[in-house]
């Protein structure tokens, strides 16, 4: 079986059963904010190879950072991806490497919370926060990051948006209540992907979600591959602008 053919089957199967459960959504979700870089194709890949991956690169990348494929590690079989070499078609997972133990990735650990959000004061992203306590710095973070989730959508993302909420608004209308937490002004489908973003961005950074924020039930209702691709590569193309 030839490798394009391979991969092909895969996403074939996993486009069509990533909206089957409210969990396997947030599977989905989970993944997408370890591995922020890659597109919606390619989580779903990974998902179905190594659904607990946390941080993924070639076998080159993992060279330069002084890291190495174990011997005997099986490849995650991907499309073609902005976020690697174009010509790559494996990648390998950090649980599968050994060498060097170095920071690869950000964190809000320590006192880099309070940095970054004295950054975005300094900046005049946001207002003088109060409290130096760690959960109601976060909340502070999670309040602005609803605001920039909602101005990256209009700003960078009408286009799509406007186009997903023409193709899926029906399906989406019927079966999507608007939940207490998540903004009443959106179209159905907007906030599907305002939500869905919100639970990537608040898995990375930390952030304690409502129930009503993690609550994906309605999912299920949402079947058609073209408009599951669609929402899933705008909450993924979202999420790394936010990130």
């Amino acid at each position: 079986m030839s490798v394009n053919y391979m991969v092909k089957a895969i996403y074939d199967e996993q486009i069509h059963d990533v909206t089957k459960s409210a969990e396997k959504w947030k599977d989905v979700l989970r993944l997408s904010a370890n591995l922020y870089r890659f597109e919606f194709d390619n989580i779903l890949m990974i998902y179905a190879q190594k659904p607990h991956a946390e941080l993924c690169a070639d076998y080159d990348t993992w060279k330069k950072v002084g890291r190495f494929v174990k011997r005997g590690s099986k490849g995650i079989a991907i499309f073609p991806s902005r976020a690697l070499n174009p010509r790559m078609k494996y990648v390998f997972d950090i649980s599968d490497t050994g060498g060097r133990n170095s920071q690869l990735t950000w964190s809000l650990d320590g006192n880099i919370l309070k940095d970054y959000l004295d950054f975005l004061v300094s900046e005049g992203q946001m207002n003088q926060y109060e409290v130096t306590d760690r959960n109601a710095m976060l909340t502070s973070l999670k309040d602005f990051t609803k605001t920039e989730i909602r101005v990256i959508i209009k700003e960078e993302f009408e286009e799509r948006m406007s186009e997903l909420n023409q193709l899926s608004g029906s399906v989406i209308k019927e079966f999507f209540t608007k939940r207490k937490g998540l903004p009443e002004d959106m179209e159905a489908a907007e906030q599907m992907v305002f939500q869905s973003v919100l639970y990537v961005v608040g898995t990375r950074c930390g952030f304690d979600l409502s129930v009503s924020e993690q609550d994906f039930s309605q999912i299920v209702n949402v079947t058609d591959e073209d408009t599951i691709y669609r929402l899933g590569s705008l909450v993924c193309d979202v999420s790394c602008s936010v990130l």
